[in-house]
C-alpha cells in the first residue's frame, strides 16, 4: 500500500515528518532489505526503531496491513543475523526472562536510601544517575514490599458472597513500581465476592523482549506464563500493554509448533481488568465495594473532582477495547467525567522507544500534556502501567496540578 492513510495517524511522523519513520516508507524499507537492495546500516536500524508500535497505522490502513507486526518481524531478522548485543542479552535473557532473580536483585537494590518508597534521602547524586540512564525520564521508586509480598497467590472473597474465580496478570511495572495500584486491582475483584488466584510464578509478558528482536526468548517467556495460567478459565490484566500481547501469543509460534494452539486457548481466556468488569456489569459494584461511596479528598471546592481518561494504544487500537473504560467512569456518581481532545492519541513512550528516542518521546508526549491540561481536569486516568509513567513524568515537567491514576485507583477511591 502507498496511500498515505498511516501519515495521517502515526505520532512519530506527526513530530518529524520524516518518510522512513513512517509505515509506508518504513515497510518499502523492508522489503528492499528483504531483496538485498538495502544494507541493513544504522539508518535501517533507526527506522525499525522510530516505531512506537501502537497500531494506530494499522487501524488506518485500507487494506489492513500488519504494519507493526512486519517492523517487530524485521527487528527480529535483524538480532538473528547480528545477534544481540551485550546489554540486550543481559536485559531480555538475564532480568526479563528470569523475573524471580531480577527480583532478588530488585530486593537488594530497595533496600538502598531512596531507591524505593521507603523513608530516607536518596544516595547523594544516585537519582540524576538514575535519570540520565534513562535519558532524563523520571523513573518511579521501587515498592516496597513488591505485590507478591503483600498478597498471597489465594485471595478469598472479601466480606461477600462468593461469585466466580479469576486469575490476575499483573506484569512487572505493577510488581516492582506500582503495588498500591496493583493492590487496588486485586481488592476491587475480591470485593466483589471473586476468589482471586495471584500466581507468583508468572513473569513478564515478553512483549519488550519481542519489540526488542529477541523471538526465542519471547517464545520462552510465552510458554512458561501459558503453563502457569492453564488451570483458570479468566485471566484478567490490568495492562493494556501486556494484554495486547497475552492476546496474540498464539502468533509467536508457527503453524506446525503444537504450542500455538495452546497459546491460541491461552490468549482467548485474557481480558483488561475494565473490560472483564464492565462486559459482566460489575463496574458500579466494584466502585461500592472498594470505596464505599466515600466523599473524596481533594476536589474542587463545592462540586465533584473532575476526571478524564487518557486511551493506550495497545487498549484501542491492539484490543479494540475503547468504550468500556469510559463505561466505567460515565456510571461513578462521585466524579464528573470530562473528556479530553485526542484522548486516544499515543502519549509517546511506546517501552525502548521511548529511552532510544527521547527527544520524539517528549515532543509526543507535550501534545499529550498540553490535552490535559485544556481538559480541566483535576484527575487523569488510563489503563497502562507504561501510560501512567510517562503520563506523569509529563505532568511533572509541567507542574500541573493533576493527579495521575489507574482505573483500578479510581474504583478505590483513592483521591
Amino acid at each position: 500500500m502507498k496511500c498515505g492513510f498511516c501519515m495521517s495517524a502515526c505520532p512519530v511522523y506527526s513530530i518529524d515528518h520524516r518518510e522512513s519513520h513512517v509505515a509506508r516508507g518504513r515497510n518499502m524499507l523492508v522489503r528492499m532489505a528483504k531483496d538485498g537492495a538495502l544494507a541493513t546500516d544504522e539508518s535501517y536500524r533507526d527506522s525499525l526503531s522510530c516505531c512506537l508500535l501502537c497500531g494506530r497505522c494499522e487501524a488506518m490502513c485500507p487494506a489492513g496491513v500488519p504494519s507493526s507486526a512486519i517492523a517487530v518481524s524485521a527487528r527480529c531478522e535483524l538480532a538473528g543475523k547480528r545477534g544481540l548485543d551485550a546489554s540486550q542479552r543481559l536485559i531480555y535473557r538475564g532480568m526479563i526472562k528470569h523475573r524471580s532473580a531480577f527480583a532478588k536483585l530488585a530486593r537488594v537494590l530497595s533496600w538502598l536510601p531512596g531507591m524505593s518508597n521507603r523513608e530516607g534521602d536518596p544516595v547523594r547524586h544516585f537519582p540524576d544517575i538514575v535519570s540520565s540512564l534513562f535519558h532524563g525520564m523520571s523513573v518511579p521508586r521501587l515498592a516496597a514490599p513488591f505485590l507478591s509480598r503483600r498478597w498471597p497467590q489465594q485471595i478469598p472473597p472479601q466480606d461477600v458472597a462468593p461469585i466466580g474465580k479469576v486469575a490476575v496478570f499483573t506484569g512487572c511495572i505493577f510488581e516492582f513500581f506500582m503495588a498500591d495500584a496493583g493492590s487496588d486491582m486485586l481488592l476491587s475483584l475480591a470485593k466483589l465476592g471473586f476468589e482471586v488466584s495471584y500466581p507468583h510464578d508468572q513473569t513478564c509478558c515478553g512483549l519488550p523482549v519481542l519489540s526488542g528482536g529477541d523471538l526465542d526468548t519471547a517464545r520462552a517467556i510465552a510458554r512458561r506464563n501459558i503453563e502457569v495460567f492453564s488451570p483458570y478459565e479468566h485471566i484478567v490484566t490490568g495492562c493494556a500493554s501486556c494484554g495486547a500481547h497475552l492476546k496474540r501469543y498464539d502468533s509467536l509460534f508457527g503453524k506446525d509448533d503444537p504450542w500455538r494452539e495452546k497459546a491460541a486457548a491461552f490468549a482467548r481466556r485474557v481480558e483488561d481488568f475494565s473490560e472483564f468488569l464492565v462486559k459482566r456489569g460489575h463496574a458500579a459494584a466494584a466502585r461500592r465495594a472498594v470505596g464505599g461511596g466515600a466523599s473524596p479528598t481533594g476536589e474542587k471546592a463545592g462540586g465533584k473532582p473532575k476526571v478524564t481518561y487518557h486511551e493506550p494504544c495497545h487498549l484501542k487500537w491492539k484490543q479494540g477495547v475503547g468504550e468500556l473504560p469510559r463505561k466505567m467512569l460515565r456510571g461513578l456518581d462521585d466524579i464528573e467525567f470530562v473528556e479530553m481532545e485526542g484522548a486516544d492519541s499515543c502519549c509517546g513512550l511506546g517501552g525502548y522507544f521511548g529511552i532510544a528516542h527521547p527527544d520524539l518521546r517528549l515532543a509526543i508526549l507535550a501534545k499529550k500534556v498540553d490535552a490535559i491540561r485544556g481538559s480541566g481536569a483535576d484527575i487523569v486516568v488510563t489503563a497502562c502501567p507504561g501510560c501512567l509513567l510517562q503520563l506523569m513524568d509529563g505532568i511533572r515537567r509541567e507542574k500541573l496540578p493533576v493527579r495521575v491514576m489507574h482505573l483500578a485507583q479510581l474504583l478505590r477511591g483513592g483521591y
